[in-house]
């Protein structure tokens, strides 16, 4: 099987395209340049074009298929000096099966060229074969055989052509070129295969802008689309450690054109803003499904038969003849809500369902140009800007652009934190921001000036910092590399004690204060004094006793300084104390643990004074524990007896004298056995009244 042949390709697209021009001029191409790019350090960017258009005009813009979504977004296009803004389009996004199988010739499965023509049968055609061209219409394709000389079988396909003298078979596989004489089949299989080559486009879209009007107009184009991050860098250039000179700090924007536009002498606004932004699938075409209802089908009548009727009087015939034939009200689907007048109708007055036209539309954007720069850096909103003018970078390429170049303020500290490293601070620096500019996070190289003996200055790199955002007026620490002139040792101790106390209700109410005390040692061997930043993590809900205020507080840790002598060792301590509330219900304590609490200092006397006169009761509770405890054992040796002695009775001769003793110590037993078991009963009264006492006092008593 053949496909379709090249030339045949060419030689159709060479023909719909003369067809285009000759039904509709061209527009004039317009270019609309880049001339403000606002980026944002939420990845994305909002670019600006201007430029002039003469009459009729078109621009074009092309973009990734995944920035179409934004582009459909957020597009704002303007033509002033009294033009007007077509219409605007672009390839669409559906599936290109669905698009090539809507051409009458439908290529979307690849055909070859026997199936190409089977769906041409009808088209007249001029077909060259080898040394003839053979004109007429296509009646249809079919498949032979042959066989080879080496006896395989083989199928090839055969165009039988309507020609003037009749019927012709022509082998496809001898076909040089076809020419389609029907020019609209011929456009449509053009736009098929146009179509196709920019499905495999997949990465940029064309978007064209139709500008209508006469004369020389302004126009303005405008869209956010995604964009890579920017990002700043810095340089920080300390003096030499003797000097009280200011640093100097060097801010570095990096910026990607990562678009198909140069950006050529644009003014440039790098915002340190996050404005809210998504992305909605807009460019993928949208189908809402809907139900398939079945035909309604009205079976036929049975034909009926009718019995003879009464003829009626002539005059009641002829009123009947002459009365007037029912009116038939043909009305339109009125749509929900409508009124009467047929303003809802297909048919009504207000016209068809939709009648709003492009040439009606004529509005004109008036988006923002953006907002004047004041400087090189000012504040828009509740975002921070740098504008640079005059910036000047090639498609696909990036630049680093100074944006900030001045002497800062700063101090040299040294930063000890025990989690980022046990026995050794880092050097630091505190840079304070007196400045006007707002420095955005990003990594900062530290230089460092060193003075030789000889006093000249030798510069060497220090170490990397991170710096976060740095508002003006505010200060941050940055630490760049370990100092190993300051030796840390640490300890911590924890305690809990007692504050005071409280009673009510049953309960011991105990308020505690817990401390932390964490101890630092601190050896500096250098011959230089240096200032030491202490970071000390914050233990929850603690508050800080000691030192009575910290230097910073954040949310994770308190910060302190101090100075530490040259060739000396400093001892630092941050004690932190948490004070709790306990409650104990002690209405089943022993003796012991009331008498405890009563003898624990920083109690108050008449709390203690109630846990002593607990203990008193519930002492006198145990003595009566214990005295039926006696008694319940006391009657059951009594009652063990009774049993010893009937057995005893059982086995002793009858009527004998030491019968009788047995049955005389059975009854001396038995009334023994009744007066234990009203001692009993009596002292498990006594202890009840004593248990409801205790309970009382306790539930009474209030203490603080």
């Amino acid at each position: 099987m053949r496909h379709l042949p090249l030339a045949c390709l060419l030689a159709l697209a060479v023909s719909s395209t003369t067809f285009a021009q000759s039904t509709q001029p061209a527009p004039e191409k317009a270019a609309v340049p880049v001339r403000r790019v606002v980026l944002f350090s939420s990845g994305v960017g909002f670019f600006e074009h201007h430029g002039k258009v003469t009459g009729n005009a078109t621009t074009e813009l092309r973009f990734r298929t995944e920035q179409i979504n934004d582009l459909l977004k957020s597009l704002v296009v303007s033509d002033r000096d009294a033009g007007l803004v077509k219409t605007i389009t672009y390839p669409s996004q559906e599936p290109i099966a669905r698009t090539l199988r809507s051409f009458q010739l439908d290529i979307s499965n690849n055909p070859d060229l026997a199936a190409l023509l089977n769906q041409m049968r009808g088209t007249a055609v001029k077909i060259s074969v080898t040394d003839e061209t053979i004109e007429g219409t296509i009646l249809g394709i079919e498949h032979k055989e042959r066989t080879t000389k080496d006896d395989k079988v083989i199928t090839y396909a055969v165009a039988n052509i309507i020609t003037a003298k009749g019927i012709r078979a022509v082998e496809l596989d001898k076909v040089g070129t076809i020419d389609i004489q029907d020019a609209t089949l011929q456009k449509e299989l053009t736009a098929a295969l146009t179509a196709l080559a920019q499905a495999r486009d997949k990465d940029k879209k064309p978007v064209l802008i139709n500008f209508e009007g006469a004369g020389e107009r302004r126009v303005s184009i405008g869209y956010v689309v995604e964009t890579p991050v920017w990002k700043t860098s810095y340089r920080l250039i300390l003096p030499d450690p003797t000097s009280k000179d200011n640093a100097k700090l060097q801010g570095w924007a990096l910026i990607d054109n990562q678009t198909d536009n140069d950006w050529t002498d644009i003014t440039l606004d790098l915002v340190g803003g996050r404005p809210i932004s998504f992305i909605e699938n807009l460019y993928q075409p949208l189908y809402v499904p809907r139900p398939v209802m079945a035909p309604r089908v009205t079976a036929s009548l049975t034909p009926q038969t009718y019995e003879a009727g009464v003829a009626a009087k002539p005059e009641e015939a002829k009123a009947a003849a002459d009365a007037p034939a029912p009116e038939l009200e043909l009305r339109s689907p009125a749509r929900s809500g409508s009124t009467a007048g047929g303003g809802g109708g297909i048919g009504g007055q207000n016209g068809s369902l939709f009648r709003a036209r492009l040439s009606d539309q004529n509005f004109v954007s008036n988006f923002a140009e953006g907002v004047a720069a004041q400087g090189e850096a000012n504040k828009v909103g509740e975002n921070f800007q740098y504008t640079v003018k005059g910036v000047t970078l090639a498609r696909q390429r990036s630049a680093m652009i100074p944006i900030i170049t001045e002497p800062f303020e700063f101090d040299r500290v040294s930063i000890y934190n025990m989690n980022v490293l046990a026995k050794n601070p880092l050097h630091g620096v505190r840079l304070k921001n007196k400045s006007d500019k707002y420095l955005l996070t990003g990594p900062v190289a530290v230089m460092d000036n060193v003075k030789a003996k000889d006093g000249t200055l030798t510069q060497n790199y220090a170490g990397d910092a991170s710096l976060s955002d740095l508002p003006p007026g505010q200060d941050r620490l940055l630490s760049y590399g370990i100092d190993q002139d300051v030796l840390v040792n640490t300890d911590q101790q924890g305690s809990s004690n007692i504050m005071t106390a409280s009673f009510a209700k049953g309960a011991l109410t105990l308020k505690y204060r817990d401390e932390n005390v964490q101890s630092y040692t601190l050896d500096n061997k250098s011959d230089r004094e240096k200032n030491l930043v202490v970071e000390q993590p914050r233990l929850g809900n603690w508050s800080l006793k000691s030192p009575d205020k910290a230097l910073e507080t954040t949310d994770q840790l308190y910060r302190f300084q101090t100075t530490l002598k040259p060739k000396a060792v400093t001892k630092f301590s941050v004690v932190q104390e948490f004070v709790r509330l306990e409650a104990i219900v002690v209405t089943s304590w022993d003796v012991g643990n009331f008498e405890a609490y009563a003898k624990a200092g920083n109690i108050p006397q008449k709390v203690k004074d109630v846990l002593f006169t607990a203990a008193s009761k519930r002492r006198a509770m145990i003595d009566l524990e214990r005295q039926i405890a006696a008694k319940t054992v006391e009657r059951a040796r009594n009652l063990e007896e009774q049993k010893n002695i009937r057995e005893n009775i059982k086995t002793l001769p009858a009527n004998t004298k030491s019968q009788q003793d047995a049955i005389t110590d059975l009854s001396a037993k038995d009334g023994e056995l009744k007066g234990l078991n009203k001692e009993i009963k009596d002292l498990n009264d006594s202890l009840q009244k004593a248990r409801a006492d205790f309970e009382k006092f306790l539930m009474e008593s209030t203490a603080e």
